[in-house]
């Protein structure tokens, strides 16, 4: 029998870490510009000089609303991009039913943007005579930022591999998006607002409630390294605008005490930041409570 998934209290809204598995990816990707020596002190890679990474996801359970942000990598590879990314461990939907939920429950999902990591349980096999796809979460609407679903519509030779159809057309034809602009009120004490860099609506999720923070961060912050402001990874389309907003996340996260959930963090999936000795330098504290 698995153990529970994890349960993060703010105020009174639960959030639930979920997991979609781990994969490995090249740690020159993850990094961008940074020497190697730097990032591979913290990161260790396997022979291939692949660093491995989670799959976070997070059920936020506000009221009786369900809201899951991000759906993971999904399973609908074939056999040679599973070893391309040596895809391992449990799925979204397993996590879900480990919590005591099936698809059907969830109310919102909120797609941080629409990278193939991030989207990939948006859609799945739908049985029957057809196997087309069909929308995983059948009851649920799919809160995207307006410039991400263009971005994916429209993806270019540097994206394209990111933006997989699959993941996106499926709700797309079920009239299931929710499209908005910068900002949405999902539920009184749930936000997501758009940061861009990592993609053009990219996006983040803050819970606020009983006077704690929650900032589920997506790809501005996909591990505890990226504490670092020019830590951007290659796959940031607009890296100067990644790091705007990351400095800002970074500040008011480390002097407000806010809680960051980390999507590829594989240990420190929920964590708080210390502002260390030099300024915009700042040290991981694991979350305890």
């Amino acid at each position: 029998m698995r153990n529970l998934p994890d349960t993060i209290r703010i105020g009174g809204i639960e959030v639930l870490v979920l997991s979609d598995g781990v994969f490995r990816l090249d740690g020159g990707s993850m990094f961008g510009i940074v020497p190697r020596p730097l990032w591979e002190a913290e990161r260790g890679t396997d022979e291939e000089g692949r660093v491995t990474l989670a799959c976070n996801c997070f059920l936020i359970l506000a009221g009786k609303t369900k809201i899951l942000v991000d759906s993971g990598i999904g399973r609908k590879f074939d056999e040679k991009r599973r070893r391309i990314y040596a895809l391992d461990g449990r799925t979204l939907p397993e996590e879900l039913a480990a919590a005591g939920f099936s698809p059907r429950d969830v109310d919102f999902v909120v797609n941080t943007h629409l990278h193939m990591d991030h989207a990939g349980w948006n859609a799945s096999p739908g049985g029957g005579d057809s196997g087309g796809l069909v929308p995983t979460f059948p009851n649920a609407r799919y809160v995207v930022e307006r410039r991400e679903l263009y971005a994916a519509g429209h993806p270019t030779e540097l994206n394209r591999r990111t933006y997989l159809p699959e993941n996106w057309v499926p709700v797309a034809n079920a009239g299931l998006f929710l499209v908005y602009d910068w900002k949405l009120d999902i539920v009184p004490g749930v936000t997501v607002f758009r940061t861009g860099g990592h993609t053009p609506g990219h996006a983040c999720v803050m819970i606020r409630d009983g006077g704690r923070t929650a900032v589920a961060a997506g790809d501005l912050l996909p591990t505890s390294s990226h504490r670092r402001v020019p830590w951007a990874t290659a796959y940031d389309m607009f890296p100067v605008e990644t790091m705007d907003a990351r400095r800002w996340l970074l500040r008011e996260a480390a002097r407000k005490r806010w809680l960051l959930l980390c999507d590829h963090e594989p240990e420190f999936k929920a964590f708080y930041l210390k502002e260390g000795a030099i300024p915009d330098r700042y040290e991981v504290e694991a979350a305890r409570d």
